[in-house]
């Protein structure tokens, strides 16, 4: 399967916006999440476990055997908590991967059909994480980051979730779909206007996983 064109120095994004959106419609989806998450987390957990359990040994006497029977059944105990913590992180980090997988396809899908007015970029912001403050990127409760530029200017889109700088969310039902967003961003840009909104809404409430 083909792949999308990456960008990976902070100079390529800030060049490519400035450049190729003078005339086209610049389109950048940026991720934390290119790749599963790292096999070796389950290596990791169950050391950190044991240590942790380790320690709990040599720090309590036989004493506290009912208090800490206590804190298994109930699931407060501390290496408990960080299992259960990182196993939520892993499964998170699975969905947001596979949410990011999704949403490349989509864009290699379209990226011939829209290539005379819109180019498309891909950012993985582990590597390049500069504009993860200025577009609050990197965090963990968005998969990815779709965001539209023109004329070194970013256009926003109402897509009916509230949130109008970015599209970070996987609910379309094929191409066509998403490409009307483009269009209305592309529009938007020749208008010299930075909003828009899309024909389509999605609510909150349809984007729940």
């Amino acid at each position: 399967m083909a792949e999308l064109k990456h960008l990976y120095t902070p100079w390529d994004v800030d060049r490519h916006i400035v450049l190729d959106s003078a005339d086209k419609l610049v389109l950048i989806r940026f991720s934390s999440y290119e790749n599963p998450p790292d096999e070796t987390l389950d290596a990791s957990l169950a050391v950190l476990t044991s240590r942790i359990k380790g320690e709990k040994r040599s720090r309590e006497d036989t004493g506290d055997q009912a208090k800490r029977q206590r804190q298994r059944l109930d699931g407060s105990n501390d290496s408990t908590q960080v299992e259960m913590h990182q196993k939520s992180n892993v499964v998170a980090g699975m969905e947001h991967y596979l949410f990011t997988h999704q949403m490349d396809a989509l864009l290699v899908e379209i990226s011939p059909k829209v290539r005379k007015y819109c180019t498309i970029y891909a950012v993985d912001t582990n590597k390049v994480p500069e504009f993860n403050q200025m577009y609050e990127l990197g965090h963990d409760r968005d998969p990815f980051a779709v965001m539209f530029f023109f004329r070194n200017a970013h256009i926003r889109v109402d897509v009916g979730t509230g949130n109008y700088n970015k599209i970070n969310f996987f609910a379309f039902e094929d191409a066509d779909e998403f490409i009307s967003i483009i269009n209305a961003a592309y529009r938007a840009g020749k208008l010299g206007k930075n909003m828009t909104s899309s024909d389509k809404k999605y609510s909150t409430i349809s984007l729940r996983h």
